[in-house]
């Protein structure tokens, strides 16, 4: 049988050993799980920290012996069909020695970028699982998913056997969510569809409307905290490096750096693992040390022999880039951070030169956060947005209606009850600010200053 714990901040701190999976990076609530959550093996068992339901912190440990111990894992491949229509398909189960599921891995969730364009075989193997299960000492069985000996379980039983980094948004807030909407909608349909005027019903509307940006604010603020103190559980970075964008060229019709990514995007070196935040605060971990790690730092060259930019290298033959040069170091002090950086980084230094057509790659001409002509500044603003409810896209303005009918539906039940009406229509107006201040917060500071061009001087001139 697995456990589960939760963790006290005092126990909280301890390094994950590699080989170590580790979660695909998400802004905002995401940030957090980018820093606790891993797979790992101490010795004895596969630990998972994860989150749960609260948003709490947990430990749960899959022992490799006894009865209900992990014995075997059997990657399920896709059909075609399944691979060409759903990114990210396949799983891995692992399972006891009589064959029953002890857990389920999704290998896209545990992959930190680059997951959603490749084939199963090859998300397992970058992801890490492959050396863990090696480490592990698990023997590895392979079927497809049309086959008989592939694991058939319900939907509720797969869903508790997933061995996952937990929920980007916690699942109280979405539980809380779904049952807002759900009182909302049945209160809104006898009010609009009956003769009758019932103002205690127009009331109980009025408040779950209120109550649902209430909850998003309240999640965000807690997320914040929450952020702070991950960033506390491991060791403090021995190098941190912010972007040095270099000046602009002549006659350059490419990009440049934004606001957004000069003020928000960092690398940041920690013993055995480092980390890339984008602007919009997606954590990208990266392996230093283990057998899953990357083994060389690669500064890439163009034809003039100018840097370009800054990969991983894996033993696989895989690249992983981290950044163009223009975005990192090309400034002022950016030759200084470059030093700083590879002196941190545990991995040798090589030099690769790249050819002309190479340079026309996006991740070499500026990377993440540039500024690109229009409508680029609004998909930046959309990536930026907090992390989305149950509701995706549409949540905000279901929201924003709920509260204007409390308004709208205040003057029918005014006659019958006073009180019931102003308190609606008081709590519809509040409803209704709580969440337009923070939308047009969100793109005032948008298109005022984070989308807005870095411009540098070249320093030479």
């Amino acid at each position: 049988m697995f456990t589960a714990d939760a963790v006290h901040r005092r126990d909280s701190s301890r390094t994950a050993p590699e080989p170590a999976l580790r979660p695909a990076a998400e802004p905002g609530p995401g940030i957090e799980i980018s820093a606790w959550s891993r797979l790992f093996f101490d010795g004895k068992a596969l630990v998972l920290r994860s989150r749960g339901f609260f948003g709490e912190r947990r430990e749960t440990r899959y022992p490799l012996s006894g009865p209900r111990g992990i014995s075997r894992a059997l990657l399920v491949f896709p059909d075609a069909e399944t691979a060409s229509r759903e990114r990210g398909a396949g799983e891995v189960w692992l399972l006891d020695a009589s064959g029953r599921p002890v857990g389920r891995l999704l290998p896209y969730q545990w992959i930190s970028a680059g997951a959603l364009w490749l084939n199963f075989e090859e998300t397992v193997r970058r992801s890490g699982i492959s050396a863990l299960f090696k480490a592990c000492g698990i023997p590895v069985d392979r079927t497809s998913d049309d086959r008989a000996d592939a694991p058939r379980e319900p939907w509720w039983r797969k869903l508790a056997l997933l061995l996952s980094p937990g929920p980007a948004l916690p699942l109280w807030y979405q539980a809380l969510r779904i049952a807002l909407g759900a009182v909302w909608f049945l209160a809104f349909t006898v009010l609009y569809f009956s003769e009758a005027s019932l103002p205690w019903l127009l009331l109980l509307a009025a408040v779950t409307a209120f109550l649902a940006p209430v909850a998003r604010l309240t999640v965000r603020f807690v997320t914040a905290l929450r952020n702070r103190s991950a960033a506390r559980l491991g060791p403090p970075p021995l190098v941190e490096v912010t972007p040095c964008p270099g000046p602009r060229e002549d006659g350059d019709e490419g990009t440049v750096a934004t606001r957004r990514f000069v003020s928000r995007s960092v690398l940041r070196v920690f013993p055995g693992e480092l980390s890339v935040v984008n602007p919009y605060g997606a954590d990208v971990r990266r392996a230093l040390s283990g057998p899953a790690a990357a083994v060389a730092l690669v500064r890439m060259t163009g034809p003039d022999g100018k840097p370009v930019g800054v990969e991983l290298r894996y033993a696989s033959g895989v690249r992983a880039p981290i950044g163009a040069w223009a975005d990192w170091f090309a400034g002022p002090g950016g030759e200084a951070a470059w030093h700083r950086f590879r002196r941190a980084v545990p991995l040798p230094c090589e030099e690769r030169k790249v050819s002309a057509v190479a340079l026309s790659y996006s991740d070499l001409l500026r990377g993440p956060g540039a500024a690109f002509p229009e409508p680029r500044a609004k998909e930046a603003r959309h990536a930026a947005y907090f992390a989305r409810s149950i509701g995706a896209v549409n949540s905000t303005l279901v929201m924003m209606f709920s509260s204007a009918f409390s308004v709208w539906w205040a003057p029918v039940v005014r006659i019958e009850s006073a009180v019931a009406a102003w308190t609606s229509a008081l709590l519809g107006l509040a409803g209704l600010l709580l969440q337009f201040a923070p939308w047009c917060w969100h793109h005032l500071r948008s298109r005022l200053y984070f989308e807005r061009p870095v411009t540098r001087k070249d320093p030479a001139s």
